[in-house]
């Protein structure tokens, strides 16, 4: 179902956005996808996005590999964690939801953009850990 981005159409993007965000005067941190707007619906960009590529080149947000360690704070990635906890977190993020099916949809959506390699909608500690991470980066209050 997922198709790796071509690196023309990454680098083509990657101008397209710097352009727009200069242009407009949007902070580069609040660029996001489709699925990260609307999960209910949408699935796009998907997984295999290269959302790490854009953040290095200066658009977007990404977790720092340290604070998420640091949060993880040696639990198994892949640990249950606390469903309203995580749900506060990204909702202090940008992101919504309630704990049924769409909630595990916002929780993929979520994890498709900072975690792809596991997008499964379950609410573990590395989750847990990059939404803090990032609201320890972006959203300190």
């Amino acid at each position: 179902m997922w198709q790796p981005y071509p690196l023309q159409q990454i680098d083509a993007l990657i101008r397209l956005s710097r352009d727009i965000v200069a242009r407009y005067g949007i902070p580069p941190t609040r660029v996001v996808g489709h699925s990260d707007i609307a999960p209910q619906r949408k699935i796009d960009p998907g997984p295999l996005f290269p959302w790490r590529t854009l953040y290095d080149a200066g658009v977007g947000a990404w977790p720092d590999d340290a604070t998420v360690a640091a949060h993880l704070a040696g639990r198994d990635p892949k640990s249950p964690a606390d469903v309203g906890a995580l749900q506060a977190k990204l909702k202090r993020y940008g992101s919504d939801g309630v704990p049924d099916d769409a909630t595990r949809r916002v929780f993929s959506a979520f994890q498709m953009h900072f975690r792809p390699s596991d997008y499964s909608g379950n609410t573990d500690a590395e989750s847990d850990a990059i939404a803090q991470a990032l609201l320890d980066k972006y959203s300190p209050n």
